[in-house]
Order: structure tokens, then C-alpha cells, then sequence
């Protein structure tokens, strides 16, 4: 990938964070009420609405590793530029269906193309950034995802698009805003159009060759994933705290509609306070971040989470919840930037694009989180459930305490400035 260390990061970098926005917002008023259209539309039964949900998690996990290593193979934007193609394809598919299958498959295209773009445009920024900038620019992309969950799902439900079959549309019609948009900045900037160049495969190899070579890429690309003892404890600490984060809301949703006359209303509160809590404080938490090094940073996140889990637990009151959620939501913005960050520093520049992609794995906590604390909460009750998710997080900051720290490159902070740097060092700054 093209060294860009050197110069003010181009127009590509804003346009990913920016993009970023887009999606989550496009998103936002569509996934969250996917089960509401399975079930108005359609009609179908919680198992099977479960089924298709939950199936997308192993999808995302696939695209992200592939999607991430094509990257380092074909180039980033090239990828990129598909996987918004695909996102558009599905969200249009998903209009028109009218059948289980229909749906099962374009859900499955829709987690196949977003989850490839996700480690693409991290890898994608890595490329485009100094080092000492990019703990940063993830928290901007951080927060301006968060931005458009925290604005979707009420802006959704006020026009009335929740679990409607017209929503699918919007969706496409956002990603196809940024869609144009990243296309007119590849095609008007060459500095951001050789930034996502091929860097391992000849572009001139053949069309015969070219899928020969690809595959072998992929297969070396899992053999060097799988033979990296870092990345897989850092996966597998990433996986314990995925378990607690992925779906908290679903944990929530659970214990408040049993034991709270009004819980559906606690429960939307909740939410709102942890997008707000993201967006507000992200940028201070950043700076605290800058001067520390990236495992202090998911350490003292993992505390919090856990913190938050207790809250949670012991909560009687509708405050108790939002004051949980709070502590819950700076952990979260600790945690999410940090691990990026770590990857970043790890991954070996001709395969960074793989490294972000088997970060993906650690979604398999989206599963295991929901999963265990139905047991818990069928079995022993809500108490008993959000301490015993929690306790995941707690195992996740054993792992780094124990590992993170005696893994070269990760016991300092990054240097904000190098002596490579152009005078004018701020000049990458978002405000």
C-alpha cells in the first residue's frame, strides 16, 4: 500500500468518516426493526425471525476475513466500491421480497457486503494516516457512527419507516449517496485513488492467473492470521468483551420487560443515553487515549464495562439504568478505537487489511453474549445474568493485563509527531 506518512491525510480520510455516518444512519433505520418486518410482513414466528438474524453473524464473520484480505490482494477502494454495490443490491432485494428465502439470502448479502467494508476502510485509513493519527481518526469514526444510531432509529419511527417494507429503500438510497461519493473522490483525486492500490498481486497477470493467485493469497493470508499467537489472544480478548457489548441491549430488553411494568420505556431511554454518552464524550475520551498506550486504554474500559454490568445487575430504579448505561458507554468508547489501534500496530503493512478482517472473529461474542445470558437470566434471573456476562469482560482484561503488555510495540503510546511529519501538524484534525 502507498506510503502516505509524509503528507496531510487527502479528502479520501474525511470522506471514509463522513461515509461512515452515512451507513450507520442508512442502517439504523432498517436492521434494528428487521424483526418487526419479519414478523408484520411476513408473519413469521420468533424462531425463525431468530434464525435469520442471528445467521447474519456468521456471514460478517466470513466476509470480514475474506473482504480484508482481497483488500491486501486487489486493492481497498475497488473493494470498498463493491461492497456498497452489494449493500445498495440487498437493501433493493429486501423491498421486493415477498418469501423466506428471498429474505434469508438477501440478509445474508447485505452481511457479506457491509461486514467486508468494515475492516476495508480501517485498513484503508491506516493506509492514509501517520501513525500517531490514527488512534484518533478511529474515535472519529467511532463517533460518527454512533452519530447516526443515536439520530436513525427515532428519525425512522417519527416518519413512520420502523419495520416498514419502504425503509429497505431509504437505506439504499443512503448508501447510495456515499456510493457516488467516494466514487467522485477516487476519480478526482490521484492521491486517494493510489492509496488504495494492490500492493502483493502484478496488475497485469492474467485473467486465468489472477484467480489462481488470488487464492493462494487467501490461503497464506490464513496461514499467517492463524501462526500469529498475538492476534489470536487479542481475538479471543476481543471475542469476551464482543460478548458483552454486541448485544447488551438485548440483555436489557429481556430483564426490563419482565420485572418492569415500564420497561420498554426504560429500555429506550437506555439506549438513547448510550449513543449520547458515545457522541458527547468521545472526543474528550480520545485526547486520554493519545497519551496512553492502547492496552491501559482496554483495560480500564474492560473495568468499566464491568462496572456498568453491576449496575445493571443491582439496578431498582429507572436512573440507576441511565447511570449504569453511562459507565457501560465510556467503557465502550475506551474499549472500541483501542483495539483497532492495537491491530494496527501488529499487522504487517502487506497484510493489513487480513489482520482487520480476522478481527472480525471476535463477533462470535455477538452470539455467546445473548446466548448465555438467556441461560442465566431462565435459570438463575437478571442479577445473576449481567454478573455473569460481565464477568467476560473481566476475563478480557486478565487476558491483556497477562499478554497485551508483554507484546512488543504495545507498551507506549505512538508518537504524535515524527520528525517526518509536515510542519503543519494539525492540518489532519477534523475540528
Amino acid at each position: 500500500m502507498t506510503n502516505t506518512t509524509t503528507a496531510s491525510p487527502p479528502v479520501l480520510a474525511r470522506v471514509l468518516i463522513i461515509g461512515s455516518g452515512i451507513m450507520s444512519l442508512a442502517n439504523s433505520v432498517t436492521v434494528p426493526f428487521l424483526a418487526v418486518f419479519l414478523h408484520k410482513e411476513l408473519g413469521l414466528q420468533p424462531g425463525a425471525i431468530g434464525f435469520i438474524i442471528g445467521s447474519s453473524v456468521f456471514f460478517s464473520i466470513f466476509a470480514g476475513f475474506v473482504g480484508g484480505s482481497l483488500s491486501d490482494l486487489l486493492g481497498r477502494t475497488r473493494l470498498l466500491l463493491i461492497s456498497l454495490l452489494g449493500v445498495i443490491g440487498s437493501f433493493v432485494g429486501l423491498y421486493f421480497s415477498h418469501g423466506v428465502l428471498a429474505v434469508f439470502l438477501f440478509n445474508a448479502t447485505m452481511a457479506l457486503s457491509s461486514s467486508s467494508f468494515g475492516p476495508v476502510g480501517k485498513a484503508l485509513l491506516s493506509d492514509l494516516l501517520p501513525p500517531g493519527r490514527r488512534v484518533k481518526w478511529f474515535s472519529y469514526q467511532y463517533m460518527t457512527t454512533n452519530m447516526g444510531y443515536a439520530v436513525g432509529p427515532v428519525a425512522g419511527a417519527a416518519v413512520g419507516l420502523a419495520g416498514d417494507r419502504s425503509a429497505f429503500l431509504v437505506g439504499a438510497l443512503g448508501y447510495g449517496i456515499y456510493l457516488l461519493g467516494l466514487a467522485g473522490i477516487l476519480l478526482t483525486s490521484s492521491s486517494s485513488a493510489s492509496a488504495g492500490e494492490p500492493g502483493r498481486l502484478a496488475t497485469g497477470e492474467g485473467k486465468t492467473q489472477l484467480f489462481g493467485s488470488m487464492i493462494k493469497g487467501l490461503m497464506e493470508s490464513a496461514r499467517v492470521v492463524a501462526s500469529d499467537s498475538r492476534l489470536l489472544f487479542l481475538i479471543t480478548a476481543g471475542l469476551l468483551l464482543e460478548a458483552v457489548h454486541g448485544r447488551v441491549s438485548s440483555l436489557l430488553a429481556q430483564h426490563l420487560s419482565d420485572g418492569f411494568a415500564d420497561g420498554t420505556v426504560i429500555l429506550g431511554y437506555v439506549l438513547t443515553v448510550n449513543a449520547l454518552t458515545v457522541v458527547v464524550l468521545q472526543l474528550f475520551v480520545s485526547r486520554f487515549m493519545e497519551k496512553r498506550n492502547p492496552v491501559t486504554s482496554i483495560v480500564v474500559g474492560g473495568l468499566l464495562t464491568v462496572l456498568g454490568m453491576a449496575g445493571f445487575a443491582f439496578a431498582e430504579e429507572p436512573w440507576h439504568f441511565v447511570a449504569a448505561m453511562v459507565v457501560f458507554s465510556l467503557g465502550e468508547i475506551l474499549i472500541y478505537p483501542a483495539e483497532f489501534a492495537i491491530i494496527d500496530r501488529i499487522a504487517p503493512e502487506e497484510r493489513r487489511g487480513s489482520y482487520f478482517g480476522a478481527q472480525t472473529f471476535a463477533q462470535l461474542g455477538v452470539f455467546i453474549g445473548p446466548f448465555t445470558g438467556g441461560l442465566l437470566l431462565a435459570a438463575y434471573g437478571g442479577t445473576a445474568m449481567f454478573l455473569g456476562v460481565g464477568s467476560f469482560a473481566l476475563a478480557s482484561v486478565v487476558i491483556y493485563l497477562l499478554v497485551g503488555r508483554r507484546i512488543p510495540g504495545l507498551a507506549g503510546p505512538v508518537p504524535e509527531r515524527s520528525a517526518e511529519r509536515p510542519k503543519d501538524e494539525h492540518a489532519d484534525d477534523m475540528a
